[in-house]
C-alpha cells in the first residue's frame, strides 16, 4: 500500500507553495524540453467545467472514490463523451474525474490552481487507483483507455509524485506496446510516447513518434483509404468510430511534436487535410453524423456528439493548417458542400445539398457491411445491405434506434421471421457478390448492388439526379419459405401521412396495406410508385428499448410515434421487383404534377436497370451483363458496368465505372459519330475502348467528353 504520509510529506519538499511554473519543478534534457512543454500545453488546452470539478471535489469519499461508480464492474462498456467516439467501462469514470480535477489544478486562473487541499484530493484519488489496479474485461481499456488517462495525470503531477507512485504508474502505462494497425496503433504508440517522455528516454520517444507518423498515410489496408474513407477491423467503413478518433489524435500529435526532433514532415499534413475535407466533411450534415457512417456506435445522441466532435476538429485544423483555414471554416457550415460522392473503397455513396442529404451504404465480397462488438449494434445485421437514409430537417432519425424495425432498414431487401437477428462479431459480414459499387460525376450518381446473402438474391440500384432518387429492384428471388420485404423508410411520425390510391387522396393512420398506391406524402418527402406494388404503411405508436440496441443501457421501455413504409414481396418471391421515387421537399401539388407528367422512363429487369429523363438529357444505366440499351443514346457494352450519360451542347459526357473492380477495359458502342482518342467509327456507330482505373483506384469513376463528329 502507498504511504499517504510519505506522499504528503514529499509535496512541500518538491514544490514549496507551488509558486513557480511547471518547468522549475521538473527538469528535462534540452532535446526533450520543448516536447514536454508542448505536451503540457496540449493537456491543459482541454476546457473543463469548474462547477463540475467543484461537485467532484465535494463528493469524493474519504478513500478517494466517487459514489455512483461501480468499481467492481465487469461490464465491458458504458458511453463516455471524453473520448468523443470511444466507449468505456464504469471504473474508468474515476480516471476521467481525476484528470478533470488535475487539469483545473494546473491551470492558471482557475479557482483551484495549485491549492493544497485540491492536491490532497488528487493524490487520494490517484492512490486509490494505483492501489486497486482496476482491470477491465475489455483489453482496450487496459492497454489503451486506462493509460490514456493516467499518463496526462502523471505528466501534470510529476513534481509531486513519489518514486513509489511513479513506479506503480509506469506498470500501468507499460501495458501499452507498439503494435496493431490503424487507430489502435496510434493510441498504443501515443501511450508509449507519454511513458518514454516521463522516463526521459529519447530513443523510445523516437520509436513511438515514428509509429504515429507511419499511420498518417494513405493505405490499401487499414486506415485512410485512397478515396478518403477510413477502414478499421478489416475493409470496413469506420468514419465515425476509429476514423473520428484518428483525426483527433493526429491533430494532437502533430501539434505536440512540432518544433521538436520528432516532428512530422509538414507535407504529410496534406493527407489529414484531404481526409477531413474530402472524407469526413461529406458525412456530417445539420449537426448530424450520418447513421451509416457511425459504425457500431449507435448510442444515445451519438450522431450529434460525433458531429460536434468533427466540428471541433475543423476548428483546430484552421490553426494547424492555416493556409487552408477558409476551407475548414466552410466545412463547419453544412450548406457550403453540395454534390455527389462515391467512396469506391467502402461501397458507400453520399448525395447532398443545403436542402437534403441522402446516403447509400452497401457491402460486397470486398467490403464488410457492419460489425457488433462489446454488445454494441446488436441489431445491425442488415446495416450494410443497401441502407438508405434521407435527411431534411435533421430530426428524422434522432435517437430513433430503439424503435426501428431492424429487419426493414430503409433501402434493404430482407427476409422476415420472428427469430431475433443474429448478433454480428467484430469481423462483421460480407455478401456473396463483387458487383457492388457506383458511378459519380461529382453532381449526380448511381449505386448498384447485385445482392446475394443467405439464399436471398436481388438486383438493386439507386439513381440520384434532378433532385430525385429513383430506387429500383429486380430479380428478387428466395425459396426458403419466408416472406421478403424491401424497406422504403422509417422516421418519426410528423403530421399526417397522405396516400393516393385509385384517384382517391386520403390520410392514413395505424397499419394499412396499400395496393398499388400512386404516391404517398409524409413530412415533406414524396414517395412515387411508377409501377404500383403491395406496400405496408404503419403510422402509429411503437414501443422500444435502448437495451435492444446496446446492452450498456437498462431494459427500460419507451415509446414514440413512427412512420414506417415497406414493400411486401410475399413468400418465396420468384423474380419480383419494385420501383419507387423519393422526392425531397415535396407537396401534394408537386406529386400530382409528377404523376401526370412522369419525368422518367424506367427500365427495371434482372439484366438492365436504367433511368432516362423525359427531356432525354440524362441517362443512368446498370448493365448486369454485357448488352444493349436501345433508348435515345442507344448504347452497347461488352462487359457489366454502371454508367451515366449527359447531353451537352457539343456532344455527350460519359461517366463509367466497374463495380467488380476487376476489369481493365470496357468497350462501349454508341449510335452516332463522336470524336475520342480511342474511338473507331463504322457504319454510323462509334466504338470506344475505355481504360479503367487500376490498383488503389479500381472501381473509381472515369468521366470523359465526346464531341459529335
Amino acid at each position: 500500500m502507498i504511504s499517504k504520509k510519505m506522499v504528503y510529506l514529499s509535496i512541500p519538499l518538491l514544490c514549496i507553495l507551488f509558486s513557480g511554473c511547471f518547468d522549475q519543478k521538473v527538469k528535462y534534457p534540452e532535446e526533450l524540453h520543448q516536447l514536454h512543454q508542448n505536451l503540457w500545453d496540449n493537456i491543459l488546452d482541454e476546457e473543463i467545467d469548474e462547477k463540475n470539478v467543484d461537485l467532484l471535489l465535494k463528493s469524493m469519499t474519504d478513500n478517494g472514490q466517487w459514489p455512483g461508480i461501480d468499481y467492481n464492474s465487469k461490464t465491458r462498456n458504458t458511453w463516455s463523451l471524453r473520448d468523443h467516439t470511444r466507449n468505456t467501462w464504469s471504473p474508468r469514470g474515476h480516471l476521467g474525474n481525476l484528470l478533470d480535477i488535475t487539469i483545473t489544478y494546473q491551470t492558471k486562473g482557475s479557482e483551484y490552481y495549485q491549492k493544497d487541499e485540491v492536491s490532497e484530493k488528487i493524490h487520494l484519488a490517484l492512490n486509490n487507483w494505483l492501489e486497486n489496479n482496476f482491470i477491465s474485461p475489455n483489453w482496450w481499456h487496459n492497454q489503451i483507455g486506462t493509460p490514456k488517462l493516467i499518463a496526462p495525470v502523471m505528466v501534470l503531477m510529476e513534481a509531486e509524485l513519489t518514486d513509489e507512485q511513479m513506479d506503480l504508474g509506469y506498470k500501468i502505462l507499460e501495458r501499452a506496446k507498439i503494435g496493431m494497425t490503424g487507430q489502435n496503433k496510434v493510441w498504443l504508440s501515443g501511450n508509449m510516447l507519454f511513458t518514454s517522455l516521463l522516463k526521459r528516454n529519447a530513443d523510445t520517444i523516437k520509436l513511438a513518434s515514428e509509429s504515429i507518423r507511419e499511420e498518417l498515410v494513405v493505405s490499401m489496408t487499414e486506415g485512410v483509404q485512397p478515396d478518403w474513407s477510413y477502414h478499421q477491423h478489416g475493409p470496413q467503413l469506420q468514419f465515425g468510430n476509429y476514423g473520428l478518433s484518428y483525426v483527433n489524435d493526429m491533430i494532437k500529435w502533430i501539434i505536440i511534436l512540432r518544433n521538436t526532433p520528432f516532428q512530422f514532415d509538414e507535407k504529410k499534413v496534406s493527407i489529414l487535410r484531404n481526409y477531413v475535407l474530402k472524407g469526413q466533411q461529406w458525412v456530417t450534415w445539420k449537426n448530424q453524423f450520418d447513421i451509416s457512417a457511425c459504425g457500431r456506435q449507435l448510442f444515445i445522441d451519438s450522431p450529434e456528439s460525433k458531429a460536434a466532435g468533427l466540428s471541433t476538429h475543423f476548428a483546430k485544423m484552421e490553426t494547424l493548417d492555416p493556409e487552408f483555414a477558409d476551407a475548414y471554416k466552410k466545412a463547419n457550415q453544412y450548406k457550403t458542400l453540395s454534390g455527389h460522392k462515391h467512396f469506391w473503397r467502402s461501397d458507400f455513396q453520399v448525395w447532398r445539398n443545403p436542402d437534403y442529404y441522402f446516403s447509400v451504404k452497401m457491402c460486397s465480397e470486398r467490403v464488410i457491411g457492419a460489425e457488433s462488438c462489446n454488445s454494441e449494434n446488436i441489431q445491425g445485421y442488415y446495416m450494410g445491405d443497401g441502407a438508405t437514409f434521407l435527411y431534411q430537417s435533421g430530426e428524422e432519425y434522432r435517437n430513433i434506434f430503439p424503435f426501428l424495425d431492424w429487419k426493414k432498414i430503409p433501402g434493404t431487401t430482407t427476409m422476415q421471421d420472428n427469430v431475433p437477428l443474429p448478433v454480428l462479431t467484430y469481423r462483421g459480414y460480407r455478401i456473396e457478390s463483387n458487383f457492388v459499387g457506383g458511378v459519380s460525376d461529382g453532381e449526380n450518381g448511381a449505386a448498384v448492388m447485385n445482392y446475394n446473402r443467405n439464399g436471398l438474391k436481388a438486383r438493386k440500384s439507386c439513381f440520384m439526379f434532378d433532385g430525385k432518387i429513383i430506387c429500383l429492384g429486380a430479380g428478387i428471388w428466395s425459396n426458403n419459405g419466408l416472406k421478403v420485404t424491401t424497406g422504403v423508410n422509417q422516421t418519426y411520425l410528423n403530421g399526417e401521412a397522405t396516400v393516393k390510391i385509385n384517384e382517391q387522396i386520403s390520410s392514413v393512420k395505424g397499419r394499412q396495406t396499400l395496393k398499388s398506391p400512386s404516391w404517398i406524402l409524409h413530412d415533406n418527402i414524396g414517395y412515387i410508385f411508377p409501377n404500383g406494388g403491395n406496400l405496408v404503411l404503419r403510422a402509429e405508436n411503437i414501443e422500444g428499448s435502448w437495451n435492444w440496441v446496446a446492452k450498456r443501457y437498462p431494459d427500460e421501455r419507451i415509446d414514440a410515434d413512427l412512420f414506417k413504409l415497406w414493400f411486401d414481396h410475399g413468400k418465396n418471391p420468384q423474380g419480383r421487383s419494385y420501383e419507387y421515387i423519393l422526392i425531397p421537399g415535396a407537396d401534394i401539388e408537386q406529386l400530382e404534377s409528377l404523376e401526370k407528367n412522369n419525368p422518367f422512363k424506367i427500365k427495371n429487369d434482372k439484366n438492365i436497370q436504367a433511368v432516362l429523363s423525359k427531356d432525354k438529357t440524362f441517362q443512368g444505366i446498370v448493365f448486369y451483363e454485357a448488352g444493349k440499351f436501345d433508348e435515345d443514346f442507344r448504347i452497347e457494352v461488352n462487359k457489366p458496368c454502371v454508367m451515366m450519360l449527359k447531353k451537352k451542347p457539343e456532344g455527350l459526357q460519359v461517366s463509367i465505372a466497374d463495380p467488380t473492380q476487376l476489369e481493365k477495359e470496357i468497350q462501349i458502342t454508341l449510335n452516332g459519330k463522336f470524336k475520342h482518342d480511342n474511338a473507331e467509327i463504322e457504319n454510323g456507330k462509334t466504338k470506344i475502348a475505355v481504360f479503367l482505373p487500376q490498383g488503389e483506384e479500381a472501381g473509381k469513376t472515369i468521366t470523359f467528353d465526346l464531341k459529335q463528329n
